[in-house]
């Protein structure tokens, strides 16, 4: 056998002793498991504040969240805002590292990542993120925080706060979700 041959032989061999090890190891937790509650389709009635003292701009929506293995959430959410098609799309999980809750958004109307890391409240069911990104109109880094609260199996609150400019601490509401997870039969893919 030459060296080539020999060398992918290694490759090969420490990728499978890798993949076994990781695959004993990875073991879903409690927190994974609770994300497995979001999987569904659910129907979204959103209200949209451009400014902490402008009248709220109303929109509907759909959801789609997967389960990818037993780790990770992937949602897809479909809206019409103003008029323009908005998607976007969200991958969270629970960094056992960290013990926080993790996830990344993208969205048809920013060019930016925002990344997410959080808590969840188990006393108020309350899932809260606080997230990083971009200002999609200044590119500048901002703060956000993403608070779900969930009300029951099949309804769920979503919010999102902007911090109040010079004011350290203080947030207001950019947006609210109010979801209702449609029933299995109705749970066609958008």
């Amino acid at each position: 056998m030459n060296i080539k041959g020999r060398m992918l032989g290694l490759v090969l061999l420490s990728c499978s002793v890798g993949s076994t090890a990781v695959a004993q190891m990875a073991t879903p937790s409690a927190e994974h498991k609770n994300l497995a509650a979001e999987v569904g389709v659910w129907d979204a009635n959103l209200q949209m504040w451009m400014a902490p003292d402008a009248p709220p701009m109303p929109s509907k929506g759909v959801e789609t969240n997967k389960m990818m293995g037993d780790f990770w959430i992937i949602s897809e959410f479909k809206s019409d805002m103003g008029g323009m098609t908005f998607t976007g799309h969200g991958q969270h999980g629970y960094d056992p590292a960290k013990k926080k809750y993790v996830g990344t958004w993208i969205d048809s109307m920013s060019p930016y990542l925002s990344t997410q890391e959080g808590e969840f409240d188990a006393k108020s069911n309350t899932l809260t993120l606080l997230a990083t990104g971009r200002n999609m109109m200044t590119g500048e880094i901002e703060k956000s925080k993403m608070v779900s609260k969930y009300i029951d199996e099949n309804t769920k609150v979503f919010e999102i706060y902007m911090p109040v400019e010079g004011e350290e601490g203080k947030w207001w509401k950019s947006l609210q979700i109010d979801y209702k997870r449609r029933a299995k039969s109705d749970a066609k893919l958008q």
